[in-house]
């Protein structure tokens, strides 16, 4: 599979600056979007950072995500001296608070797959006490997809790195970032999401939405309290309930899907997805060129007020014809 990406971000009407960040790496197969808040100075940094980390992060696996990823929870086979928790991951109770809705298909049994493959410390302790021929009565560490265990990790290490930030600047406390991130691996599209920017599947015609929005608008929406229409026109729309960084403890959902040749992903921050609701997003990537569509999102969101910054990053599949 060969993949194609196009992105752009714009300031928009109503700001004097850019606070979202984007993130286009074809060596790693890596793409992301993320929305900074905090201030004139926080919120800019705040993505930044978020982008850096990830980056790094996920260029220390060289594509041997399997190793990273046992790297994480820490090998069963490790024993003594030669096993350390691994200090990336901070505090085991990183994902306490994952619940049955944090995922893609809404699981409990996801969710707590999860929970378990990141709590390394935990899982490092059990390794220090199996005795010989013990290890199959052990939970395994490893029933996410090491991708995924790889995306969640850089997500948590960003949060740690601009929360440590902001303590030490007074100009940059309480900033944070949302985070829509992307990685090709093995024919799969795996994610790592924080926030309200948003990861969108096209395929056949149809777009489906990957990720749900950790917003308050969402959340009012979900429990039947408002609808979209009246979302839409809240003032309380650009409130969210998880982001990047503004606490050092991250819950971030983590997804994968098969990809098909054909497959166009769209990854964007609120200042498009709040002026082009799906229906409407669908039918413009049914009609338009994809290297185009990225700016042509932009100027329908600038023309109906452009009130937030803009960003739009497109991936597609293609076949690897060699």
């Amino acid at each position: 599979m060969r993949l194609v990406s196009w992105s752009r971000t714009d300031t928009g009407k109503k700001r004097d600056h850019n606070e979202d960040s984007f993130l286009v790496d074809d060596a790693l197969q890596l793409y992301a979007v993320a929305d900074g808040m905090g201030g004139h100075q926080g919120g800019g940094h705040a993505s930044r950072l978020a982008l850096e980390v990830l980056r790094r992060e996920v260029g220390k696996a060289e594509g041997d995500f399997d190793e990273a990823a046992a790297g994480i929870v820490g090998s069963r086979k490790r024993v003594g001296r030669d096993t350390e928790p691994v200090a990336a991951l901070g505090d085991a109770s990183t994902l306490d608070g994952i619940g049955e809705d944090d995922t893609l298909d809404g699981s409990d049994d996801r969710a707590r797959e999860l929970q378990e493959s990141l709590k390394a410390p935990e899982v490092v302790a059990r390794a220090d006490t199996l005795a010989a021929g013990d290890e199959e009565t052990q939970p395994n560490p490893m029933k996410l997809p090491p991708a995924e265990i790889v995306m969640a990790k850089a997500a948590q290490r960003a949060g740690q790195e601009i929360y440590d930030a902001a303590q030490g600047h007074a100009d940059l406390q309480g900033m944070g970032t949302t985070l829509s991130a992307i990685i090709y691996h093995a024919g799969h599209m795996y994610f790592a999401h924080a926030g309200d920017s948003r990861l969108y599947l096209f395929r056949d015609g149809k777009l489906r939405q990957l990720t749900e929005d950790h917003s308050w608008i969402w959340e009012q929406i979900k429990s039947g309290a408002m609808t979209e229409a009246e979302a839409k026109a809240s003032k309380f729309r650009h409130i969210i309930t998880r982001s990047v960084g503004f606490e050092r403890e991250l819950q971030v959902d983590t997804g994968g899907i098969s990809v098909e040749a054909g497959d166009c992903f769209l990854l964007c921050s609120d200042g498009m997805s709040n002026y082009v609701d799906n229906e409407e997003l669908e039918r413009i990537l049914d009609t338009t060129w994809y290297r185009r569509a990225p700016q042509l999102l932009i100027d329908i969101a600038n023309d109906r007020g452009g009130d937030d910054n803009i960003t739009v990053v497109m991936v597609y599949a293609a076949n690897d014809v060699s």
